[in-house]
């Protein structure tokens, strides 16, 4: 395999890009999908660059999926040059967002989209305590001066991740959580970390993805991160 696989791999995902998904020929998952299962068969008989092979083509599905913001940016440009893998890649690997002004706010919603948020909180006790639609409000522009309590940690990181998933927070929401103590740990009532956030999201993920040994039933976080998936599909439909 030739020594500059990754490379060629982050160039084809970016020609693959540019002619399915700025023509709005596929699905962002479609071409995603369609990228990864093309690439992953390897014709060598060498272990070590089979290995090799696999970890870079799920290195690029990691990327492809998780880190929107870095392909949004990057493969939308006219042109994709080693020097535009090299500052990619490692802005990939090192977990860190483009050099841009990071928001004050999570996000800003309309009246309509604060009132429904609000129903959905309190009917699915995200919080501890009912909120208002005022509480709603000042969490999403970080005006909190009292965290609000979450009543399961998975379920909040599941409510944002999936708010994030739709377009609707920036890539660094869990950050900006993290900095604003805008939501306590239902345990200790001490602000969530952006750590904590990041493992109840991963953890929601797996669970996603399986049935309990010798049943039919899902997980209990399953009915909830669906019923997110919903209910984030009517909220856009306010914007």
């Amino acid at each position: 395999m030739p020594k500059d696989e990754l490379w060629q791999l982050y160039r084809a995902a970016y020609e693959q890009y540019q002619s399915v998904i700025l023509t709005g020929e596929k699905m962002y998952s479609r071409y995603v999908n369609d990228f990864i299962y093309y690439h992953l068969p390897c014709s060598s008989i060498r272990e070590a660059d089979i290995r090799l092979h696999v970890l870079h083509v799920f290195a690029l599905k990691e990327l492809l999926e998780e880190r929107r913001d870095l392909v949004e940016a990057f493969f939308s440009k006219g042109g994709f040059e080693e020097k535009d893998f090299l500052k990619m890649d490692d802005l990939f690997n090192k977990g860190k967002s483009l050099e841009e002004p990071e928001p004050v706010y999570l996000a800003h919603f309309n009246d309509e989209q604060i009132l429904l948020i609000t129903r959905f909180a309190n009917s699915t006790s995200l919080f501890k305590s009912e909120v208002t639609e005022k509480d709603i409000r000042d969490l999403f522009e970080c005006r909190l001066t009292v965290s609000l309590q979450a009543t399961v940690n998975r379920y909040v990181a599941i409510f944002f991740g999936k708010l994030r998933e739709h377009g609707l927070l920036p890539y660094s929401w869990q950050k900006i959580m993290e900095n604003h103590k805008l939501v306590s740990s239902s345990v200790n009532n001490e602000p969530l970390q952006a750590s904590q956030l990041r493992c109840g999201l991963s953890q929601a993920r797996v669970a996603n993805l399986r049935k309990k040994p010798n049943s039919n039933i899902l997980d209990d976080g399953i009915g909830f991160y669906d019923s997110c998936d919903v209910f984030i599909k009517k909220l856009k439909e306010c914007l």
